[in-house]
């Protein structure tokens, strides 16, 4: 398959092997993926982004991971050290380019709870994960949510059943070291009502030439189901980075996001959040850090389809070098969200004369009975706060690494996960010190 994917990149003839509900979700979204075309800056959602370089010839549609692994420790050291200090886990899933190499879940889990990789869960269970499959983010969205739709292999999934709650974090590592390769990262979280689950997706790339990552993430969230889910975007550069997430709130769900974005050389997000029944709560974090030629496009929604529901959005990145940074944020409430909260707050700090950062906010406010705010800013760092530390004897740079990281600390407290707040500090560190 690696071969005729090569050869021929994106055609019919590289289509995955699929059979039962698959083959045809695959077949649809190929004719979309060929009919659609590619979002252009005419458009309101795509005018920060240009994508009309991009050639999709360039890439292959499926690279290879290696053999699958029994147990974790044989796993490949180079790509297990990617994850980085993970702390205790209840599920730990590795997937190398276009293929899963393991899942692993503690016996001690639940045994109503399953997962594993997508490709796993399709052949062994397609009836749990068929009604999900796209329902979310439906192929015909854009061309490459077609493309992701046709030529996508591996991916995660995790199915929660009612009442049961997983104490440890559940993680999936995506890691990329395929020159040319193009990779469609897919995770599909369903939990039921009142159950709990917290979900880590991290993707680690070494440095390459070329290569697109084209992800989907579609969360179901239960009646009064409690999940969290992180997002670490690491690649290498030379990547390109397309991703959707979306999340549907059930009534009286509690959903935690957070999206962190240090790598790749062009990096586009799309976050939304569809509080569709009354109590709901969604709260949306980001951080990101920008530098040398980067370009970061975060796109957010938070959709009050029903009342009596609270959304908190906050945003916040940094930008160095001749970095891009585009944060477009959108408020909806319905007209029958009565009773609906609604924040927004994006900050930028730019360090570097060269760097652009543009914070945009929109609010569509179809009910009276509301309260909604939101604020955005971009400027460079404080200058009076800048003086005052040199002036106690603190060397510059120093001065600037303790004021960068005082504008992110409104974010990093937020995040009740040790290991994944320290791995974010630690990542702040490297970037400052280039």
């Amino acid at each position: 398959m690696a071969d005729i994917a090569t050869r021929n990149g994106f055609d019919r003839a590289a289509l995955p092997a699929s059979e039962g509900f698959l083959t045809e979700l695959r077949e649809r979204a190929f004719e979309e993926f060929v009919t659609l075309p590619v979002p252009a800056q005419e458009t309101e959602e795509w005018r920060y982004t240009d994508l009309s370089d991009l050639d999709l010839g360039a890439y292959a549609a499926f690279a290879g991971g290696g053999s699958r692994a029994a147990t974790l420790d044989d796993v490949p050291d180079g790509i297990l050290a990617a994850a980085g200090d993970v702390g205790d886990r209840a599920g730990f899933l590795v997937q190398r380019n276009s293929e899963a190499l393991i899942a692993h879940l503690d016996p001690a889990v639940d045994e109503g709870v399953h997962f594993e990789s997508l490709d796993d869960a399709i052949r062994e269970h397609p009836d749990m994960v068929e009604p999900h499959l796209h329902d979310l983010v439906p192929t015909d969205r854009t061309k490459f949510t077609a493309l992701h739709g046709a030529f996508r292999t591996g991916g995660s999934f995790v199915l929660v059943p009612d009442g049961v709650r997983i104490e440890l974090p559940v993680q999936a590592l995506t890691y990329l070291d395929a020159d040319g390769a193009t990779i469609f990262p897919h995770t599909l979280i369903v939990v039921g009502a009142q159950s709990e689950v917290t979900f880590i997706d991290r993707y680690v790339s070494p440095d390459l030439t070329s290569a697109l990552s084209d992800a989907v993430v579609e969360i179901v969230c239960g009646p009064a189901s409690k999940v969290r889910y992180v997002s670490l975007q690491e690649w290498g550069s030379g990547v390109t980075h397309l991703s959707v997430q979306r999340a549907r709130l059930a009534r009286d769900a509690e959903f935690h996001s957070l999206s962190v974005a240090f790598g790749a050389d062009l990096s586009r997000n799309e976050f939304e959040s569809v509080l569709a029944e009354p109590g709901a709560t969604s709260e949306m974090l980001g951080l990101f850090f920008a530098d040398g030629s980067q370009h970061f496009d975060h796109r957010t929604l938070q959709d009050h389809e029903a009342g009596n529901g609270t959304s908190d959005l906050l945003y916040k990145g940094a930008l160095k070098g001749h970095s891009r940074a585009i944060y477009s944020g959108w408020v909806h409430i319905r007209p029958h969200a009565t009773n609906s909260n609604a924040f927004q707050t994006s900050r930028n700090v730019v360090l570097s004369e060269h760097a652009k950062a543009d914070a945009i906010p929109n609010l569509e406010i179809e009910n009276n009975e509301v309260r909604c705010g939101h604020a955005a800013s971009v400027g460079p760092v404080d200058q009076e706060a800048l003086f005052y530390l040199e002036s106690r004897g603190i060397p510059r740079k120093e001065a600037e690494r303790l004021i960068v990281f005082g504008f992110f600390q409104e974010v990093l407290e937020r995040i009740d996960l040790p290991e994944v707040r320290t791995g974010i500090e630690q990542a702040i560190e490297r970037e400052l010190a280039r």
